[in-house]
C-alpha cells in the first residue's frame, strides 16, 4: 500500500481533476445503479466518490440522500483495496455494527462494492450494492458487479474527455492568437476566428488558398524555406514572416509550428508582433536620432564619471577645447579647469551626486591656455556616470559687459518714453523702483517701496486682485505678465499704466522678480473713448437687427400655427390647448370626432358632459392644482364615446409653457386613449392572484399527503396490531387534516373571488395540534419533540394564512435535521409592544447566512443538498406575513439551529 498521506492527497487530487462532484445527474450512470440493483437483487446500489469530509453519489437507486460523511462510508474500506469488498452482515462486523447507518436508517445490513480505479491507478470511489437483510454475492453477480464498475470508470473518464474537448473548443474560438492547422504545401485545413480578426480575410477565402500567397515579397523565401524544412521532416520551427490583410497593410505575425509525424500535419499558432515590431524599430530610429544629435551637436556633449574622468565626448565639444575626441578621453574635468576654480568643481561634483542635477557657469581653458566660459546642466544616470550638455558662452559673457555700458543710455531713453523699471527680491523682500517709475507713482526721489504700499497703489477692486494674483502665480511657478492696469498716484490722481513682469528661478525657487512700468493713460484714455463710439455704433446695429428679425419671426409664428394646427388635426390623440387661467381654448379635430360636441360647448371647461361620473371630482381637483402651482397635469379618466355611448379610459397630460420671466403664457395638454391597457393590467393582476394561490395549494398540500405516504409504507413493513392500530389512527388523523386544509383552501379561494379575506380568533394550541396532524408521519419516524410556550392563546389572522405559516416552519425544521440528531422545535407566542411575536426554533443543520443571507426569502434558493427542496416554503411565507402588515426575520449559524421570529 503506497504511503497514505500522500496517495491521499493525490487521490483527492486526481478525483477533483474530474470536475464530477455535485454535477447533476446523467441517465449513463443511472442505468449502471439500475443494473447494478437488478443483477444483485438489492433494494439499494449507489455509484459513490470519496471526497476528503464526505462520500457524494452521483447515481442512487433505492435512497433519496445525495452524500453523507465520510466516516460513515462503508466505501472507505473499498477504494483501499484493488477486488469487490463485502459485508455479509454489518451487525455481526465489529467495523460496522455501531455504525448509524447499521444501527438507523437506511438498517444497512449487507454491502458489496468495487473500486473505480482510474487509468492511473487512482480509486475515486466506488460502485456498490446494499440490501436491508444479510446477504451473499454469487461468483457471477461479483463478476457483473466488477464489470459495470469497469463502465462506470470509463463513462467518468469519457466524461472528462468530452469537457476538456469542449473546453479546448472554447479556447480555439476566442483567443486572439492564429490557430490552425495546415499541411506541408502551405494550404490551411483548419482555422479560428482569430484570423478573420487580425487579418480580415473570411474563412472561406483563407481556405482556399495556400498561405504563401499572404506572405510580403520579402518573406517570401523564408516562408519557402521553412515548409521545406517541415517536408524534409524538421519537427519544430519558430519564424517571423509578414502578411497581407484585407485591407492591403501587413502584419508581422509570429509563427511557432509544430510538424504532427503521424498525421503529417502542421498545428501552428502565430500571434500578431506587429506593434512590438513597431516599438522596437522606433527604439532603435530615436537612438539613431540621439546618436547623430549627439556627435552633431554644436556645443559641448559628453560623459563623465563621478570622479569628473571624461567617458565620451562630441566632435564640437572638443574641438571648441583645441583637442580630438582621443586626447579629451584621456583627461578629465580637473585638467581642463582652471586651478583657482578647483574648489567650485568639488563642490559641483559633491552636489550632482547627492541631488541627481546641477546647472550653472563654469570655466574652462583652451588647449593655447585662452578661458572659455560654458552654461551647463548636466544630470546624473543610473548613480554611475553624468550626461553633460554645455553651451559656449563666452561672447555672450563678454557682450553682457557691453551692455553695463548700454543700461545708462538706456535708462535716459525712458525717462523719456516714461518707461520705468522694477525689481523685487521674495527672498529679502525688498523693493527697488527706478527714477521713472517713483516718477509715475509722483513719489519722492528718495521713497522706498515695500511690497504692500506697493500694491495700495493700484485701484481698489479689479486692479489691485489682478496685481495681487499675478504676483503669486509669478513666484509659484515663473509666469509673467503682461496687463494694463488703472492706479492711483501719490497725489490722488487716477491714471493708466502698463506693467510687464518676468520672473528669474534658480534651483526650483523665485529669486527675483522684475519688468518694466509705464505711463500710457493718455493713449488709453483715447482708446476707452474710441471703444465707447464703436460700442454704441454697435448697440444701435443690434437694435436695428432685433426689430428686422422681429419683423421675421413674426411671420414665422403665423406659419408655425398654421402648421401645429395640421400636425394636431393629424394624430390620433385628443389635443387641446388651455389658457393660463384653465379655460381651454382649442381642440384638435379628434377631440369633435369622439366626443360629437362643437367647440361652443366644450369651450372654458366643457368636459362634464363626456366625462364618466366618478371621474369628475379628481379630474378637476387635479387640474385646479394645475393651475394654481404650475405642476404638469397627469390623470387618468373615463370619456364618453359619442360613437357608441360606451366610457373608455384616457390617461390625461399637460404642461405649462413659460416666458423668460418663469410665468405660464400656455398650457398644451393631450388625452391618450389607454382602455385596453387598463384591462390588460386587471387580468394580470387576476393571474398573479391565482397564481399565488395555485402555489399556496401544492405546498400546503404536499405535507399531508407525503406524512400519509410514509404511514402507508410504515403499515406494510409492520407485522404488529399494536403498532398497525396506532399508525391506523395516525393515517385518519392525517385523511383528516388533509381535508380540512382542502376545505380551507376552498375557503380562501371563494373569499379571493369575492375580494376579502376575513380576519378570525385563531387558537394557537388548536393550530399547533392541526399542523402536527399533518405532519405525524414524519414526526413519529425522526423522533422529534416539539414544545410551545404560548403566553398569547388566541391570535386574530385569517386562520389558513396562520396555519400555512406554522406548517411551513414546522416542516422546515423536521426537514433540515443533523444526521443520528432528534430534532427538538421550540415555538412560543407572546406580546412585543403593542405587536405579537411568533418565535420558531430548532436544532437542525442550520444556515451560513454569510452566503446565503440575501437570498434567505426569494423564490427557487435552496441551501442545503440532497433534500427534496424547491425553495418556495420561505418566499411564501414572507410574502403571507407581509400581505397583512407583518414582518419576520432569521437567526441562524451551521449546526447549531435556527431561529425565525415573526412579527404580526
Amino acid at each position: 500500500m503506497m504511503n497514505k498521506e500522500i496517495s491521499e492527497a493525490d487521490r483527492l487530487k486526481a478525483l477533483h481533476n474530474y470536475n464530477i462532484l455535485d454535477s447533476i445527474s446523467e441517465k449513463d450512470f443511472d442505468r449502471l445503479t439500475k443494473l447494478a440493483s437488478l443483477i444483485c437483487d438489492t433494494p439499494i446500489s449507489l455509484i459513490s466518490l470519496i471526497d476528503k469530509e464526505r462520500q457524494w453519489f452521483k447515481s442512487n437507486v433505492g435512497i433519496d440522500v445525495k452524500e453523507t460523511p465520510r466516516n460513515l462510508a462503508f466505501c472507505l474500506h473499498t477504494i483501499n483495496d484493488t477486488t469487490i469488498f463485502q459485508v455479509e452482515d454489518a451487525t455481526k462486523d465489529e467495523r460496522f455494527k455501531n455504525n448509524i447507518l447499521v444501527t438507523g436508517d437506511p438498517g444497512i445490513r449487507f454491502y458489496a462494492g468495487c473500486p473505480l480505479i482510474d487509468n492511473d491507478g487512482f480509486a475515486l470511489g466506488t460502485l456498490c450494492v446494499i440490501d436491508r437483510k444479510p446477504k451473499v454475492l454469487t461468483e457471477s453477480q461479483r463478476e457483473a458487479l466488477a464489470i459495470l464498475a469497469e463502465e462506470a470508470i470509463a463513462l467518468i473518464i469519457e466524461r472528462r474527455s468530452k469537457q476538456e474537448v469542449k473546453q479546448f473548443d472554447h479556447l480555439f474560438s476566442l483567443t486572439d492568437d492564429l490557430i490552425c492547422i495546415a499541411n506541408t504545401n502551405g494550404y490551411f485545413k483548419k482555422i479560428n476566428p482569430a484570423f478573420e480578426k487580425v487579418l480580415g480575410w473570411d474563412k472561406a477565402y483563407l481556405l482556399a488558398i495556400c498561405s504563401i500567397d499572404l506572405v510580403h515579397p520579402d518573406d517570401l523565401k523564408s516562408a519557402e524555406n521553412d515548409l521545406q524544412q517541415f517536408r524534409d521532416g524538421k519537427g519544430q520551427l519558430s519564424p517571423v514572416h509578414r502578411v497581407r490583410t484585407k485591407s492591403g497593410s501587413y502584419k508581422t505575425i509570429q509563427w511557432h509550428t509544430t510538424l504532427d509525424e503521424t498525421s503529417g500535419e502542421l498545428f501552428c499558432i502565430g500571434r500578431d508582433i506587429s506593434l512590438e515590431k513597431l516599438k522596437e524599430e522606433q527604439l532603435k530610429d530615436s537612438e539613431d536620432k540621439l546618436r547623430v544629435f549627439f556627435e552633431n551637436s554644436q556645443g559641448l556633449m559628453c560623459t563623465h564619471d563621478l570622479e569628473g574622468r571624461f567617458l565620451s565626448v562630441n566632435n564640437a565639444g572638443a574641438a571648441i577645447l583645441g583637442y580630438s575626441t582621443q586626447e579629451v578621453l584621456k583627461l578629465s574635468l580637473f585638467d581642463i579647469v582652471p586651478d583657482d576654480n578647483h574648489p567650485q568643481l568639488r563642490a559641483y561634483l559633491s552636489k550632482i551626486i547627492k541631488k541627481g542635477r546641477a546647472k550653472g557657469q563654469m570655466v574652462t581653458m583652451h588647449k593655447d591656455g585662452s578661458s572659455r566660459i560654458w552654461l551647463f546642466n548636466n544630470v546624473l544616470e543610473n548613480e554611475f556616470y553624468v550626461i553633460g550638455n554645455a553651451i559656449d558662452i563666452t561672447q555672450r559673457y563678454h557682450l553682457e559687459k557691453d551692455l553695463e555700458h548700454v543700461k545708462g543710455i538706456l535708462e535716459q531713453t525712458n525717462k523719456v518714453a516714461m518707461v520705468g523699471g522694477w525689481e523685487y527680491l521674495p527672498q529679502s523682500e525688498k523693493i527697488h523702483w527706478s527714477s521713472v517709475t517713483k516718477e509715475i507713482h509722483a513719489v519722492a526721489p528718495d521713497y522706498e517701496p515695500e511690497l504692500a504700499s506697493a500694491i495700495n497703489f493700484y485701484k481698489e477692486g479689479a486692479g489691485k486682485e489682478t496685481i495681487t494674483a499675478l504676483l503669486k502665480k509669478a513666484i509659484s511657478d515663473g509666469s509673467g505678465w503682461d496687463v494694463e492696469l488703472q492706479l492711483i498716484d501719490a497725489n490722488g490722481k487716477e491714471i493708466w499704466v502698463r506693467a510687464i513682469g518676468h520672473a528669474a528661478f534658480e534651483d526650483g525657487v523665485c529669486k527675483r522678480l522684475f519688468g518694466t512700468f509705464q505711463n500710457i493713460d493718455d493713449y488709453k484714455l483715447t482708446q476707452l473713448s474710441l471703444q465707447a463710439s464703436i460700442a454704441k455704433q454697435e448697440e444701435l446695429n443690434t437694435a436695428l437687427k432685433e426689430q428686422v428679425e422681429l419683423v421675421k419671426l413674426q411671420d414665422q409664428t403665423i406659419q408655425t400655427i398654421q402648421e401645429f394646427k395640421f400636425l394636431a388635426d393629424s394624430i390620433p390623440q385628443i389635443i387641446w390647448t388651455s389658457q393660463p387661467s384653465g379655460n381651454l381654448d382649442y381642440y384638435n379635430q379628434h377631440w369633435f370626432e369622439y366626443t360629437g360636441m362643437t367647440l361652443e360647448e366644450t369651450q372654458g371647461w366643457g368636459w362634464e358632459p363626456v366625462l364618466h361620473p366618478e371621474d369628475l371630482d379628481n379630474c378637476v381637483k387635479v387640474w385646479t392644482e394645475s393651475i394654481e402651482t404650475g405642476k404638469p397635469y397627469d390623470v387618468e379618466y373615463r370619456f364618453k364615446r359619442a360613437a357608441d355611448g360606451a366610457y373608455r379610459w384616457h390617461l390625461g397630460r399637460a404642461l405649462p409653457m413659460k416666458n423668460e420671466k418663469g410665468e405660464i403664457v400656455k398650457w398644451f395638454g393631450s388625452c391618450t386613449d389607454i382602455d385596453e391597457y387598463k384591462r390588460a393590467l386587471d387580468l394580470e393582476r387576476k393571474i398573479s392572484q391565482f397564481e399565488d394561490f395555485n402555489r399556496m395549494v401544492a405546498h400546503n398540500l404536499r405535507g399531508p399527503a407525503g406524512s400519509m405516504g410514509m404511514i402507508i409504507n410504515m403499515l406494510e413493513t409492520t407485522t404488529e396490531e399494536e403498532e398497525r392500530a396506532e399508525l391506523l389512527d395516525m393515517l385518519k388523523q392525517s385523511s383528516g387534516s388533509l381535508n380540512q386544509t382542502l376545505e380551507e383552501l376552498m375557503k380562501v379561494l371563494e373569499i379571493r373571488l369575492n375580494k376579502g379575506i376575513p380576519f378570525e380568533e385563531c387558537n394557537t394550541a388548536t393550530i399547533l395540534q392541526g399542523v402536527e396532524n399533518m405532519l405525524k408521519g414524519e414526526i413519529f419516524s425522526k423522533k422529534a419533540v416539539i414544545s410551545s410556550n404560548f403566553e398569547v392563546t388566541n391570535i386574530s389572522y385569517p386562520h389558513v394564512y396562520l396555519e400555512s405559516i406554522f406548517y411551513n416552519m414546522i416542516s422546515n425544521a423536521l426537514k433540515y435535521t443533523r444526521p443520528g440528531v432528534p430534532p427538538q422545535i421550540m415555538i412560543t407566542a407572546k406580546k412585543s409592544h403593542d405587536r405579537i411575536e411568533l418565535s420558531f426554533k430548532d436544532n437542525g443543520l442550520g444556515i451560513d447566512l454569510e452566503r446565503h443571507g440575501e437570498n434567505i426569502f426569494k423564490l427557487n434558493k435552496i441551501f442545503h443538498h440532497g433534500f427534496d427542496s424547491k425553495g418556495v416554503g420561505l418566499f411564501m411565507t414572507k410574502n403571507q406575513i407581509e400581505t397583512f402588515g407583518g414582518s419576520i426575520t432569521v437567526e441562524s449559524q451551521p449546526n447549531a439551529g435556527t431561529e425565525f421570529k415573526i412579527l404580526i
